[in-house]
């Protein structure tokens, strides 16, 4: 008898260890508030816009590497 109870005991110990972690640890997850969701997709909007500068560059110098071909073609 004082075996079962020593054993639920201590799965009623671990049981309660367990759940007061796994709500510490799901409970940082849900408190990260709207700031945090704001500053993440205003990182997020930064980085394409970026992307975006760099594509709109990039098609920039193909049009000047165009033009030089065109020269090149009618000189010819």
């Amino acid at each position: 008898m004082m075996r079962k109870v020593w054993i639920l005991s201590l799965l009623t110990a671990i049981l309660v260890s367990l759940s007061i972690f796994t709500f510490n640890i799901f409970g940082r997850e849900d408190n990260q508030g709207p700031k945090d969701d704001a500053a993440q997709l205003s990182e997020k909007i930064d980085k394409v816009l970026k992307n975006q500068e760099d594509i709109i560059a990039r098609l920039a110098e193909i049009r000047q590497e165009l033009d030089v071909i065109r020269v090149r073609a009618s000189a010819r």
